[in-house]
């Protein structure tokens, strides 16, 4: 006998017909063994996603290792049995979308890479594709308005969604490089209002000086809409252009731009997602995020439900994370340099892998003599299969801090040196503009969180995290920073600290045996570290902000020509801002840049009182009104008040004036030059001077100004991105240029010192200094720093900083002082 036709009993089966996931998962009859059973928070959020299953939007959140691709693959079968279908499952990049298709390997769920596959689009197969896929200009998907046949989704699953988030950024932004006919056509057309922001900067852009990232005017971008798309238009089909220009086309008009030396960048202020009808009319929207603590980039980005997600699908508790021992460093060990924590690494790096996360390709260079691999967005890939496959050592992976899986040995020891940076112009503006502010604060302490989670990817994973960089550890404590991670997370934190109490007064070199009881999994530390997690529960609601939700609805009714609408619904967030001014100012702008459409009259009024809120933001078209810098009495009294102001003992004080320092190093990164010129601003604040920022506060004067007492005002221009050994005629003029602003500017009782921060004191052929202009060099500078850490250094004991009679004495000593400063710290420049 051959055998009975046992097909005919499954004709209704389980794994095609339930709805509920536990129900298919467990009915799967050729899943792999380690699939034996469902984890019980896979189980728990499977129940709670079937209740709500109908809502449009879903947000699911689960912690690192959790399962939350066989809970995501699960889910969209649910809706494939229940007629919702197509179904996708979009990961942030191919490579992660290839792990998904072997892991549905494994569980014996039928895949395709294929849009058009049969399968696919009878509901049969999930369709498991990446972002860039999905969302670009040709999308074979469909884009609204080309006329093409759309392939229509029931259900799509977004993975890791805050990750997706950069690349969907990336494909609703048009970048212009300098080598396009384009660039200068565009530069052209907007050099007067251009000039009018900033002469200094402009001359810095025609120049080319690396830094400068200027924002084109958003009421000069509306006014001459025509010569822009006179001037894109012809080039929509050509390379760069044909992927992003029917996205962001019908848009063009709302969208923010700016300009550097190599490139202009378009962006719109929300990506219009509904370009993609088969994201946006999707019936089911799941979304599927790591426990970070504010979702609201999936209401800007995704145009997600703001009152569905924000009540989010979770396990019943968060206690499911693996183990982080986290230290900083710069706590548990003062005055410990960068230096001896990169030896420290490359000794732990013979025995387990070491990855260090940093912001920059340049601080990648200062790791790289110790490194066995250095690893950008393009090799990343190959990096982490390395990694994954055994022991390399030290590996540095240069501003990639989510999309990357480290489980096991692939990562022991991780390391996040420095605070994340924004490499693009609009993101560099936008930065520096909401610097210190609640909304910026938060997107960094997402990020490090995305970062902290590289090295744990399951709950009985484990790893020691190290947080490195004075302005990085000042960020875990200043404005609340600790309480914006994750409750598990928090745990953790928490625990760390009681780690670093026990580490006071314990040389740094005897940190090792404590990391090697984490990794050697000590049963004192691992009880100690699970304790920690013990019934941390995920919060009932998420974090969506009201000015998120209110900038989504306000660009919605600007796409539809209700741009007086879209600036009420802007001003209402405004009145949520509390007292952060940096964020009010931002989206008064923004209101202003809706209502120019309509009304230009008024748009201009609010765009002064934007400015009065955040000096920042654009200058009103009318200019601004300069208010003098005042003049200082007691030196030490002012620096004694402005340290016991923000400082609330001598340690947060070494990290603060670290933090500052860190930033007052010579970079050629374009993102570091407006960071000098506000280390220096504060720097002078830290030694009792007034500080102002006059150029970018007016448009016109220098960089830094600093009074100092009786009269005098140091005219500081801030050369901190060049590379070239002699002083050109463009940077000595513009410093001259700054000292006859002064001279108009105030009365002939001021007496203005002009001083150039430069590599070198020695001037080209063709350069010629001011009268009495002094030259701070970068090996001047380094000897600057130096005296001002022993000088606070001295100040943090028994918090003698808020004592003006022993501050005193330091900045004499130092030759901080106002007598002192220039005489010491300058020199005269010489042919």
């Amino acid at each position: 006998m051959a055998g009975l036709n046992f097909g005919r009993l499954t004709a209704h089966s389980v794994v095609d017909t339930a709805t509920e996931p536990r129900r298919i998962f467990t009915a799967l009859p050729a899943r792999d063994p380690r699939y034996a059973r469902p984890w019980d928070v896979q189980a728990q959020v499977w129940e709670r996603w079937h209740s709500r299953r109908a809502d449009s939007d879903l947000l699911i959140k689960m912690n690192t290792g959790g399962g939350k691709t066989v809970v995501g693959l699960m889910m969209l079968k649910s809706c494939l049995n229940e007629g919702v279908g197509p179904a996708a499952y979009i990961s942030p990049d191919i490579y992660l979308a290839n792990q998904v298709r072997e892991e549905a390997i494994a569980l014996g769920i039928e895949t395709t890479d294929e849009p058009r596959s049969g399968r696919f689009q009878s509901g049969k197969a999930i369709l498991v594709t990446h972002v860039h896929k999905v969302i670009n200009g040709l999308s074979v998907f469909g884009v609204r308005g080309d006329g093409k046949p759309r392939i229509d989704l029931g259900s799509v699953l977004i993975d890791d969604a805050h990750a997706c988030v950069a690349t969907l950024e990336g494909q609703f932004t048009l970048t212009i490089t300098r080598g396009h006919s384009a660039y200068n056509q565009l530069a052209g057309l907007f050099e007067d209002v251009l000039r009018e922001q900033s002469p200094s900067e402009f001359r810095d852009l025609a120049e080319d000086v690396a830094g400068v990232a200027l924002r084109i005017p958003y009421w000069a971008w509306a006014d001459r809409r025509d010569q822009v798309l006179d001037t894109l238009h012809p080039h929509r089909t050509s390379e760069g252009f044909i992927f992003v220009w029917p996205l962001i086309k019908d848009v063009l008009h709302l969208c923010d731009a700016a300009i550097t030396y190599r490139e202009i960048e378009i962006k719109p202020p929300c990506p219009p997602i509904d370009r993609i009808p088969s994201i946006s009319t999707a019936r089911r929207r799941i979304y599927l995020t790591a426990t970070l603590a504010d979702d609201s980039v999936l209401v800007t980005h995704f145009d997600a439900a703001p009152t569905t997600i924000a009540t989010p699908v979770t396990p019943e508790t968060a206690d499911d994370l693996g183990d982080r021992m986290i230290l900083t460093p710069l706590e548990t060990h003062p005055g410990t340099t960068d230096e001896t924590v990169r030896d420290f690494l490359r000794d732990q790096s013979s025995d387990h892998n070491v990855v260090v996360i940093v912001p920059s390709r340049r601080r990648a260079g200062w790791w790289e003599p110790v490194s066995d691999a250095v690893h950008d967005s393009k090799s990343i890939h190959v990096g982490v299969k390395a990694l994954r496959e055994g022991h390399v050592g030290l590996v540095v992976l240069i501003s990639k801090y989510d999309g990357v899986d480290l489980p096991g040995d692939a990562c022991r020891v991780l390391a996040l040196d420095g605070l994340p940076e924004s490499h693009t112009a609009l993101d560099r503006i936008e930065a520096l503009a909401l610097e210190e502010s609640e909304s910026m604060i938060t997107r960094q302490i997402q990020r490090i969180e995305q970062g902290m989670g590289r090295g744990v990817r399951s709950s009985d994973d484990y790893c020691v995290v190290m947080l490195l960089g004075s302005k990085l550890t000042q960020r875990l404590h200043r404005k609340g920073g600790a309480a914006k991670f994750s409750p598990a997370t928090r745990a953790q934190l928490a625990l760390s600290e009681q780690v670093a109490d026990m580490l006071h007064g314990v040389p740094f070199a005897d940190l090792a045996p404590v990391i090697n009881q984490c990794l050697d999994r000590d049963p004192e530390w691992v009880t100690a570290s699970r304790d920690a997690l013990d019934g941390v529960a995920y919060p009932a609601t998420s974090t969506i902000g009201n000015v998120a939700i209110a900038q989504r609805e306000a660009f919605t009714l600007a796409e539809l020509g209700r741009y007086r609408e879209a600036a009420a619904k802007i001003q209402q967030a405004v009145g949520a801002t509390g007292d952060d001014m940096r964020l009010r100012g931002w989206l008064k702008q923004r209101a202003a840049s809706y209502l120019h459409l309509i009304d230009p009259s008024a748009a201009l009024l609010m765009q002064r009182s934007a400015q009065t809120d955040n000096k920042a933001v654009l200058r009103p078209r009318d200019g601004v009104e300069y208010h003098w810098l005042r003049g200082v009495g007691d030196q030490a009294q002012r620096a004694a008040d402005h340290l016991a102001a923000v400082y609330q003992d001598g340690n947060q004080l070494i990290i603060g004036i670290a933090a500052v320092l860190e930033d007052l190093v010579p970079n050629p990164d374009q993102a570091a030059v407006k960071r000098f010129e506000r280390a220096m601003h504060d720097l002078g604040l830290h030694l009792g001077f007034a500080s102002q920022l006059s150029e970018r506060d007016t448009g016109e004067g220098p960089d830094v100004l600093w009074s100092v007492g009786e009269l005098a005002y140091l005219v500081i221009e801030c050369k901190s991105g060049v590379t070239t050994d002699k002083i050109r005629r463009h940077d000595a003029a513009q410093l001259s240029h700054s000292i006859d602003w002064f001279a108009s500017t105030y009365d002939n009782t001021c007496k203005p010192i002009p001083i150039l921060i430069h590599k070198s004191a020695e001037l080209r052929k063709d350069a010629w200094a001011r009268t009495g202009t002094r030259v701070i060099t970068f090996d001047q500078l380094a000897a600057l720093r130096a005296a001002v850490t022993d000088a606070f250094a001295s100040l943090a004991a028994d918090n003698a900083y808020c004592d003006p009679r022993k501050v005193g004495p330091q900045l004499i000593e130092r030759n901080l002082n106002a007598k002192s400063f220039v005489e010491r710290w300058g020199m005269a420049p010489r042919k």
